[in-house]
């Protein structure tokens, strides 16, 4: 059985829902404290983690990651839509899985790095106002766009999922940490 899952990606699982985290307390029927604290704390109660995953799983997120069998250590951690089993999916399916109209998550990535919306704006000189519309996904182009993109990247963010050209949509849309070679010494 899977329970555990990082606190960034449990930050990330919640920003891709759309939720907050009063709304994801009545859900799941657990304290919006003890909710913060899994979400900022790796020895958070099992309880809650595991009722949080559960609830994301449920609603379609996978959530990603490779374990350091020697340490335990959790690589490339992080969260995304659940990819069709067939891509594209055949349209009688497609209803079934989870959409997107761009393939970058920033809040998701934001979320990821625990970072707050001024930091991000600040460090990827982007103005507050525009960083809100680029996370809201009301706008898909342009410099801002580009920048925000680089900003992630250059901060170890990988965006995922893949786009359905049929329908301009894209699946399986989420982030994860970059991974590192964890073979190398």
């Amino acid at each position: 059985m899977k329970f555990y899952a990082p606190p960034d990606a449990l930050r990330a699982a919640r920003a891709l829902s759309r939720l907050s985290q009063q709304e994801l307390s009545k859900n799941i029927q657990v304290s919006r404290q003890s909710i913060s604290a899994a979400e900022n704390d790796a020895s958070a109660p099992f309880p809650t983690v595991s009722k949080m995953r559960g609830f994301y799983e449920d609603r379609g997120l996978q959530f990603v990651g490779v374990i350091d069998i020697d340490t335990g250590a959790i690589n490339a951690a992080g969260v995304c839509w659940r990819l069709p089993e067939r891509f594209p999916p055949p349209q009688a399916e497609a209803s079934k899985y989870h959409t997107e109209p761009h393939g970058t998550a920033f809040v998701a990535a934001r979320s990821l790095l625990g970072a707050s919306r001024a930091d991000v704006a600040s460090n990827s000189n982007i103005g507050l106002k525009d960083l809100a519309a680029l996370e809201a996904g009301s706008t898909y182009s342009g410099d801002e766009y580009q920048r925000l993109r680089a900003y992630y990247i250059e901060a170890g963010i990988e965006f995922m999922g893949a786009g359905d050209v049929r329908t301009g949509l894209y699946y399986g849309v989420g982030v994860r940490r970059a991974s590192s070679n964890p073979t190398a010494d």
